[in-house]
């Protein structure tokens, strides 16, 4: 069965702890904001006493309870009229009025027009937007007396207004907590901006501040990373822009002098200024000697070049001890076949090093080609043991006498610590006035 892959930037879905953090900000500010209006409700007739007090509210009630009752003296009505007993009750929109006669029996009612805004559909003293006191009046009327009941809502216009700023002060302080919240990321938002200008302008040491646990602080500390790669890039390029200057200056030189001697042996056979044929053929000869230094040292330049141009890094893979026992046999083959005396002892076992055969074939190259130029055909020794998870080669060999008048930039040794360095590994060598010691370093599996 062939398995569907699946589409590409599928991913699975999570929350992020910038949005979680938002999530906990609004429910705060919605708890907050829900608190203060529940604290200010609920102390809504506390606040009507502080700002209107009910002796005002009685001292209103009073007034129009009297102008009813002058109305009433005014006009002659009977307690046996009610339709303009009611009708005069109806002018009264802030109060609701009960009217008993003698023998306390209901005579008329009037409701205020605003008593359904006071009531939510509960009894609750503490839910219901107002409850008014119930207040006792006579009404006088010329066939006799009246007993009125009167539940004032004057106060109700007030509690509706403080209600409304109420809610304005909560939906407020909502806005704000949460502004706040966003006022302070966006400040960290901006404060990185400015560091990253600082950065821009070529200010490499300057850190990005750490502040909180989400995405914006992964993204100042993927900044600082990125800060101090590209600084670590800068010195790297620094130094191989200054180390290929000195390598171009140093080439210049010891190119110089072969190249000088060669144009004068050339010029002396243009000119047949040699005294005899042998002398032309010393000339000869020291103009090929001549023209393979040069071509020793521009071989020498290719490889340095290839391998400090080479921007991947090596694949490392397993190398069997049988390949790298047969890579050193040729190399000191090579030795014996140009009359060195060579001296190798291997130690034998089961082991593999992690390299590339080409890169590792390079720095066996420029170690023996360094014995060929500057060494001894006396003896050579070449030994390979393994010792605490690594394998240790190590070549010696003594200096000819005359291996000081040879040019060396030491490319060769560069290349071989640059490659060295690629497969974990290590280099290190002893060069003095009469021997030249070479260490190779690579870690290894045994079996």
């Amino acid at each position: 069965m062939i398995k569907k892959k699946s589409p590409v930037g599928t991913r699975k879905k999570h929350i992020s702890k910038l949005s979680l953090k938002f999530i906990g900000i609004v429910i705060l500010a919605a708890v907050v904001s829900a608190s203060l209006f529940g604290f200010l409700f609920f102390n809504r007739y506390r606040m009507f006493h502080l700002a209107v007090g009910e002796e005002a509210v009685k001292k209103e009630t009073s007034e129009q309870i009297q102008t009813l009752q002058d109305t009433i003296t005014k006009k002659d009505i009977s307690k046996k009229n009610k339709k303009a007993i009611k009708r005069e009750m109806r002018k009264y929109k802030d109060l609701t009025l009960y009217l008993y006669d003698d023998e306390d029996t209901l005579s008329e009612t009037s409701f205020s027009t605003m008593e359904d805004q006071a009531y939510v559909g509960t009894m609750s003293f503490w839910l219901n937007l107002y409850e008014p006191d119930d207040q006792e009046y006579t009404l006088k009327f010329h066939d006799g007396e009246a007993y009125l009941v009167v539940y004032s809502f004057i106060g109700l216009s007030f509690m509706i207004r403080f209600l409304i700023v109420a809610a304005v002060a909560s939906i407020l302080l909502f806005i704000v907590v949460i502004m706040q919240f966003v006022h302070r990321k966006m400040k960290y938002v901006l404060s990185i901006e400015e560091e990253m200008q600082l950065i821009e302008a070529g200010d490499f040491h300057h850190t990005i501040i750490y502040k909180g646990n989400d995405e914006l602080t992964d993204l100042a500390r993927q900044l600082n990373h990125l800060r101090n790669a590209l600084y670590d890039n800068m010195l790297k390029e620094e130094e191989a822009r200054n180390a290929n200057q000195e390598l171009v200056t140093a080439m210049s030189h010891d190119l110089r002098t072969p190249l000088t001697s060669l144009l004068g042996y050339l010029d002396i056979l243009q000119m047949k200024i040699y005294k005899s044929d042998a002398a032309r053929d010393d000339y000869i000869r020291k103009s090929r000697q001549k023209a393979e230094q040069i071509k020793d040292m521009s071989d020498k330049l290719f490889n340095h070049f290839l391998v400090y141009s080479r921007d991947e890094e090596l694949q490392l893979h397993p190398i069997e001890e049988q390949a790298v026992l047969n890579m050193l046999e040729f190399y000191c083959e090579e030795l014996r076949e140009q009359k060195f005396e060579i001296l190798t002892k291997f130690e034998r076992g089961s082991w593999k090093i992690m390299g590339e055969e080409a890169m590792l074939m390079r720095v066996f190259d420029n170690v023996f080609s360094n014995i060929r130029k500057y060494g001894d055909k006396h003896i050579v020794t070449v030994s390979l043991q393994v010792e605490k998870g690594n394998v240790l080669i190590r070549l010696k060999n003594r200096k000819k006498k005359d291996a000081s008048r040879e040019e060396s930039t030491q490319i060769g040794l560069k290349s071989v610590n640059k490659i060295m360095k690629g497969m974990n590994g290590s280099f290190l060598y002893e060069n003095d006035d009469t021997e030249f010691v070479v260490e190779l370093f690579f870690p290894c599996r045994q079996e």
